[in-house]
């Protein structure tokens, strides 16, 4: 891997774990989550960075892909267990973290647990071992703590403009072969809940990307070109665009963009016996002779 590219990850990775611990500092029950989102998100620009994503709070068995749009009037609810979900890039290269806000003493073990196990899979991370050995790290701390870890979602491979690389890492040994490789960039991210384990896709998307430029015909097309030019695959949300068009007139076509397949739509995710969910999460970079967290918080 070049100096460079180092250099890039390393600048990301300071950026939004700075933002995630920004946001960590202020965040509080009955804090309008479309506050929180765009707190972190200027936090990041304001810092010298991208946005990678949107930022996503995901509350109690909401799992992963909530974020606020651009009329939320919802805030985080008393008792509540909220992940946030913090994105950052430097020229294409990514940093993604995340961490578990307890506003419940009550689930302070499973916050703790999710955290070991993210600890625990980082310190087992080498250069050809396979994915699955990190799954049986992650699932093995739920199992004793009296948890389950979520099966169907996962950590993943990243690379230059791509969130997602083709590569995941499971938080449970799934059996793969698929091997850790010199000079890859993983986000770990052990999901862990009270629940069954499965998360399921709900009627809600509220985050996109595109899969290449738009072909198709459309009065926002300098919008998408633009997109595209500027984040590639990289996802987004409505509201960043909000005062460049009509916003009503955006969502209506992203929708229908969405049915048709002409774009990517990331439905919210939900624990589907409606458990608790936590998350924890680390950009790594995997060296010949070392493993670099790029989103360690000081």
């Amino acid at each position: 891997m070049l100096e460079e590219e180092i250099k890039n990850y390393l600048k990301a990775g300071r950026i939004a774990a700075s933002a995630l611990k920004f946001a960590l500092n202020k965040i509080h029950e009955g804090m309008p989550i479309i506050e929180l989102c765009e707190m972190v998100e200027n936090y990041i620009i304001a810092n010298g960075a991208e946005l990678a994503f949107p930022c996503n709070v995901s509350i109690n068995y909401v799992a992963a892909h909530d974020t606020a749009e651009l009329n939320e009037t919802s805030e985080i609810p008393k008792k509540s267990v909220v992940k946030i979900d913090v994105g950052a890039h430097i020229n294409g290269y990514i940093a993604d973290t995340a961490k578990t806000v307890i506003f419940d003493e009550k689930y302070e073990k499973l916050r703790m647990t999710t955290e070991k196990a993210l600890i625990r899979a980082i310190e087992n991370v080498k250069t050809n071992i396979p994915l699955s050995f990190i799954g049986k790290v992650v699932e093995k701390i739920a199992k004793e703590n009296g948890f389950n870890p979520i099966k169907n979602l996962a950590g993943h491979l990243m690379k230059r403009y791509l969130l997602h690389a083709g590569k995941s890492v499971p938080n449970f040994d799934d059996g793969s072969t698929e091997l850790i490789k010199e000079n890859e960039v993983f986000a770990i991210e052990p999901f862990l809940t009270t629940g069954s384990g499965y998360v399921k896709e709900i009627n809600t998307v509220k985050i996109f990307s595109l899969k290449q430029p738009l072909k198709v015909k459309s009065k926002l097309k300098s919008l998408f070109d633009n997109i595209w030019k500027t984040r590639y695959t990289l996802p987004f949300c409505l509201r960043w665009y909000k005062e460049e068009i009509n916003y009503e007139e955006l969502k209506n076509e992203i929708e229908d963009f969405n049915k048709r397949k002409f774009i990517v739509g990331y439905p919210v995710l939900v624990e589907e016996s409606k458990g608790i969910v936590a998350q924890e999460e680390h950009t790594v970079i995997v060296l010949s002779n070392e493993i670099i967290i790029t989103t360690k918080i000081d």
